[in-house]
Order: structure tokens, then sequence, then C-alpha cells
């Protein structure tokens, strides 16, 4: 039989998550690693139908909260060390998001950015992510407006982080305020497709909609094409622009 290494952090959520290891079955030898922990048995495992062939590895965020890993954590003597690194935490990041609980995720970002060790690059992904989780999860659109107003303190041409402050100011109700960071963003990102639907967006809520439908004819070609592939709140924003400015000649 094939031998299985899995990564608990991004392969759980394809398992049922009240899966529950047979008690009776050897006890494993487990292992701490960095970020977590090293699972290896002397038989396979039945795991929801999927049969484990002697290893597992996880991270330290799961253990306590899927039920098929509590009688493991009771054996580990010392616990693994919180997870640091920064792919491990983005990765750790999207499960909790993609498991509907976001809230979790809010102090994986926030413990990585308060060390400083990230790059430049990782600092601005974190800080963009914290501010809309903030923003999009809890509904605390001044902290979220906090966190991305300090990161475009020194990056103020950034076309993420000012995308992402018009849309805090939409979660917000706020349309007017939206529409210049929106605007900064469609210029300094060369008129990037996706931007332009959160600006005409923008406009259609501030009810102006000449500038909105403007935007979004402009974008509309390559975002049909995209649409299959957006994300949940991008492509409810998609189908509503679609049905409020639908293309001339179809109304």
């Amino acid at each position: 039989m094939t031998r299985y290494t899995i990564c608990f952090a991004l392969c759980a959520a394809l398992f049922c998550p009240v899966a529950l290891f047979a008690q009776s079955v050897a006890k494993p030898k487990i292992t701490n690693i960095p970020g977590g922990f090293f699972i290896e048995w002397d038989s396979p495992v039945d795991v929801a139908a999927v049969q484990l062939d002697k290893k597992m590895a996880g991270a330290v965020e799961m253990m306590f909260d899927v039920p098929s890993v509590d009688f493991i954590a009771k054996e580990i003597d010392v616990p693994p060390t919180p997870v640091s690194d920064p792919n491990m935490i983005t990765a750790l990041a999207d499960y909790w998001i993609v498991r509907g609980k976001p809230e979790r995720a809010i102090p994986l970002y926030e413990s990585s950015l308060k060390k400083g060790e990230l790059d430049e690059k990782k600092s601005v992904i974190f800080q963009n992510n914290l501010a809309m989780l903030y923003s999009q999860a809890l509904g605390q659109h001044d902290k979220a407006l906090e966190i991305v107003d300090k990161a475009l303190a020194t990056r103020k041409d950034n076309f993420t982080l000012l995308d992402t402050k018009g849309l805090i100011f939409l979660n917000s109700g706020k349309p007017a305020e939206a529409i210049p960071p929106l605007e900064d963003a469609v210029e300094f990102s060369c008129q990037q497709p996706i931007y332009c639907m959160h600006l005409a967006q923008a406009f259609l809520q501030d009810g102006r909609e000449q500038p909105a439908r403007k935007w979004f004819d402009q974008a509309r070609p390559q975002l049909l094409d995209a649409a299959p592939n957006m994300g949940k709140e991008n492509k409810a924003m998609f189908d509503a622009l679609q049905q409020a400015i639908p293309p001339v000649g179809t109304q």
C-alpha cells in the first residue's frame, strides 16, 4: 500500500470534520516538529473512509478543534511550538476561512506581523488580508481602516491596499468615501478589470450610474471570462452589476 504523509492544515477540509480515529488502534508514535506534530502508526488507520498508511502530519492550530485528533493531543507531553512559517500561516488562515471561521485567521496574521520578521511582500499581504477580515468577517470597519492606512503610510501607490481601503468603505456603507481610493487603485493598476468593477460598484451605490456604466462596460468583457473563477464576494458583485447595468441594447 502507498504510504501517505498528509499536511492536515491543507487537507483536513477534504475529510469529514467529525471523523474519529478508532480508539482501539495501536498508539501512534508522536513527534513534535516546528509548527506542529508528526504521527506514525504501525498499521493503516481509517479516517472518514480514507485509509491512511502509517503517517499524518499537522499543525498545532488544528489539534484542539478537530475531533479526530483529540485523543492524540492528550498523548503529547510537550505541545508543539506555534506555527511561525509565513507560508504555513497563510495556509492555516485560508483553511479557517474556507471552514467558515475567519475569526480564527485573524490572530495568525496579527501574531506574525507583530514579530516584524516578514519580508515586504508578505507584510503587505498579511496587512491587506487582516484588514479585509476585520471588515468583512467582524464588521469592525474602523479597525480595518486603521490597519490599511498604516500599511499605506509607506506604500501610497500600492493598488491592492488602495482597493482594500475602498472595499472597506463600501462594506461600511460609505460609497462616496470609497471612490477616491478605488480611483487610485484603478490608476496605479493600469485599469485592471477587477478594480474597475469595484469602482463601478462604488459609483452605483453612490447613485452615479453614468460613471458606474463607464467603468463596468470597460471591464465587462474580461470580467465575463474571469467570472467562473471569481471569489464569492467578487462574483456576487459582478452578478449584481450585470443586473443593474446590463449591456447596451439588452434592456
